[in-house]
């Protein structure tokens, strides 16, 4: 797999794909994103909570079967690659947090982009600046 490819999609790239008007500039993003991935041209990678953010969501939105519709999509995309929450992972969250004093799932979405991705993280969350492991893109 080329490095140069993976990229880290936070959260906030489907949810907005998913609830927000196409006329806005994170949608824009966020459609282009995930048209590269689609198309191969991105390698992506999520931490497995990241389907907790977007079914959560999307539920509290639209409601229950929505949330499990847009699910199915979510799970289905093709050249979406799911990183275990495992110790190691959680144990450079903790680390991230005592170096950056962020929260701790955020501090996970970080620890698994520096890991998977070369700290490359789509995100439209301003919160990843402060981190100088990472690299937000969006």
């Amino acid at each position: 797999m080329n490095n140069l490819k993976a990229m880290y999609f936070d959260s906030n790239v489907f949810i907005y794909a998913l609830i927000y008007d196409y006329q806005l500039e994170d949608f824009k993003k966020s459609d282009y994103y995930l048209g590269c991935l689609k198309r191969g041209e991105i390698v992506g990678y999520t931490s497995t909570l990241t389907w907790d953010e977007v079914f959560y969501t999307i539920k509290k939105i639209y409601g229950f079967d929505k949330a499990i519709e847009a699910s199915e999509v979510f799970l289905n995309l093709p050249n979406l690659k799911f990183i275990n929450v495992d110790f190691i992972i959680i144990l450079e969250a903790q680390k991230i947090i005592e170096e950056s004093y962020i929260m701790p799932r955020d501090a996970i979405h970080i620890a698994c982009a520096i890991k998977y991705c070369n700290g490359k993280i789509l995100s439209n969350d301003e919160g990843f600046d402060s981190v100088n492991k990472v690299k937000r893109i969006f």
